[in-house]
């Protein structure tokens, strides 16, 4: 997903959970997905934030989940190609066993659940509201300035090698092989010396801001307790109670 479409997601969604609280009850069902032993926490978890992130962002949460599924399913059959055990099935020189077949839906479900709290707290928490609020949690304010510092370097250089990008393509410079290699040699050289402007000129305009070393966070209104509570008890119940 581009860093603009996504930004513009971040901006628009509209969770039932929301503040600081979103990504506290993300994160700690995070922690709990990955730590219940049971499957049922997982599917409980995969159900409750693809609803969630659903009614947030809409169809844009489900273009987002896409990018690590892709990465997802050819691991989960190489594990069920080469883990060895009892046969129940054989494919040519590939042999699926009962332990195989176990172990990817275990870790099938775990990864998805995983990827769909994931998925919500991205398409629904800006950068610097998540820093925000692990900045309550006594983070120390140093890596809270980095962390938003780079966040800020990523996006104008993403930025600026659009704009390049988009400029060379209307001159027709990666029309062949030949003009493309030549193109792209001249981007990357004109890439690092504008980036190294933009980010000279954030650093003037952040200081004529009164910028101290200390990077201002939002404040924000805490909403959705009851949806938070209902979810994390959810999962709580179906993973570790009889």
């Amino acid at each position: 997903m581009h860093h603009a479409t996504l930004e513009r997601t971040q901006q628009d969604a509209t969770p039932r959970v929301d503040g600081h609280l979103n990504v506290y009850f993300a994160l700690t069902a995070l922690a709990v997905t990955v730590a219940a032993p049971a499957r049922t926490t997982h599917l409980a978890a995969a159900a409750w934030f693809l609803a969630l992130g659903y009614d947030a962002a809409g169809r844009q949460y489900l273009r987002f989940l896409k990018v690590p599924t892709y990465f997802l399913v050819p691991s989960l059959a190489v594990v069920l190609a080469f883990t060895a055990g009892d046969p129940i099935a054989a494919l040519g020189p590939v042999t699926v066993t009962r332990t195989g077949v176990d172990r990817v839906v275990t870790t099938g479900l775990r990864s998805v659940a995983s990827l769909s709290v994931l998925g919500y707290l991205v398409v629904t928490t800006p950068v610097p509201a998540l820093f925000a609020a692990l900045k309550r949690l006594r983070l120390p304010s140093f890596v809270v300035e980095f962390a938003l510092l780079t966040y800020r370097g990523i996006q104008l250089l993403l930025a600026e090698s659009e704009r390049l990008h988009v400029a060379a393509a209307a001159r027709l410079g990666f029309r062949n092989r030949r003009t493309t290699f030549r193109t792209t040699k001249l981007l990357s050289f004109s890439l690092f010396l504008k980036t190294l402007s933009r980010a000279d000129a954030m650093e003037q305009s952040m200081r004529a801001r009164g910028y101290d070393g200390k990077m201002p966070v939002p404040s924000v209104e805490n909403r959705g307790h009851g949806y938070a509570v209902a979810a994390l008890a959810c999962l709580v119940l179906v993973g570790w109670l009889p």
